[in-house]
């Protein structure tokens, strides 16, 4: 049986709540656009693979909650991360970077300094003619600390694929600058063959604030072709056009639900990932065998914590809501002043 090589590459999805993170992260990984939008608590992990002739490349993608009112900063969230993109919101890019420049960047440079970094300016698709100018005036009012940056829209699809693929391409980049291409055979040419690109075109999503002008960026935000939008069917069948910044107010028992459905979802793709990080040791040589159990002991510790906060928000959440009795005399209230 031939052996196969294969790249595990993490990559971190951070940036404030609302900003389309997890509509990001659906995306790439095949799920559907949400009618609704539903905060993530703690951390979700998603899995995507490339299966090249020689090498397996395994992509693991958290998707790192950034409500405050349910996510206390982790720092254990920053360790060990490859690869990470910091979303922001175009419609509002100043406020939507302010944590990501005083508080994400400085995380990442402390736990993992060899992180290649790319800025994703969500929601272009909110981002009318009229405020081009607006916008361009923040952009270049933003510190970017010499970061790549893209635009792109969970909504329409636009820029997600192509974002992930030049991260992928960046990172084995990396790993070739460092040496290791001799361990893999003719990996970078295999990758841009199986998603068939060449490396100017994932390049060319990429914006250059230095020489954006008008006509640049009407062409970077209104793509020429418009891709579809992608629903997710809710139980009555809605599929209404709500944009993913429309924040839940956990004010009653089915919204309540869909975030217990979405954290028992999310423990059973964890533990599928912690079976997979098992199966990595079994076949892991001596010489990186103490590194790569450290490595499995501090994910394991970062996702029994993420689940104790998760079950906390759950049961302090239940905790808010009105009683039966409450909600049936508020109700008989309504319908007496009705």
């Amino acid at each position: 049986m031939k052996s196969i090589n294969e790249i595990n590459l993490k990559i971190a999805v951070l940036g404030e709540g609302g900003v389309g993170k997890t509509s990001i992260v659906n995306l790439y990984s095949g799920k559907e656009f949400p009618n609704i939008y539903i905060p993530t608590i703690g951390s979700n992990i998603r899995r995507k693979e490339y299966k090249l002739e020689d090498e397996h490349i395994r992509v693991n993608i958290w998707d790192i909650g950034g409500q405050k009112s349910f996510n206390p900063l982790n720092p254990s969230f920053f360790a060990n991360i490859d690869a990470a993109f910091l979303v922001f919101d175009l419609s509002n890019p100043k406020e939507s970077t302010l944590e990501l420049q005083k508080v994400y960047i400085n995380h990442i440079k402390e736990k993992s300094p060899n992180c290649i970094v790319i800025y994703l300016g969500n929601k272009s698709d909110l981002i009318k003619p009229e405020s081009f100018g607006s916008l361009m005036n923040n952009l270049t009012q933003i510190n970017l600390d010499k970061n790549p940056l893209i635009f792109t829209s969970a909504k329409t699809q636009d820029n997600i694929i192509e974002a992930f693929e030049l991260m992928i391409y960046n990172y084995l980049k990396k790993l070739e600058s460092e040496g290791f291409s001799t361990q893999f055979n003719n990996l970078i040419p295999s990758f841009l063959k199986l998603i068939d690109k060449k490396e100017e075109d994932l390049s060319r999503i990429l914006i250059n604030l230095d020489s954006m002008d008008y006509s640049t960026l009407q062409n970077k935000i209104t793509p020429k072709i418009r891709k579809k939008v992608v629903y997710d069917s809710s139980e009555n069948g809605n599929h209404s056009n709500i944009h993913e910044s429309a924040i839940v107010s956990v004010n009653n028992k089915l919204q309540l639900e869909r975030i217990k459905t979405d954290v028992i979802k999310t423990f059973y793709e964890n533990f599928k990932f912690v079976e997979d990080r098992i199966l990595e040791i079994k076949v892991t040589p001596i010489d990186q065998l103490i590194q790569k159990i450290d490595l499995t002991f501090l994910e394991l510790e970062t996702l029994k914590n993420d689940f104790e906060l998760k079950l906390g928000t759950v049961l302090n959440l239940e905790s808010k809501l009105p009683s039966p009795e409450l909600e049936s005399n508020l109700n008989g209230k309504k319908r007496g002043d009705a």
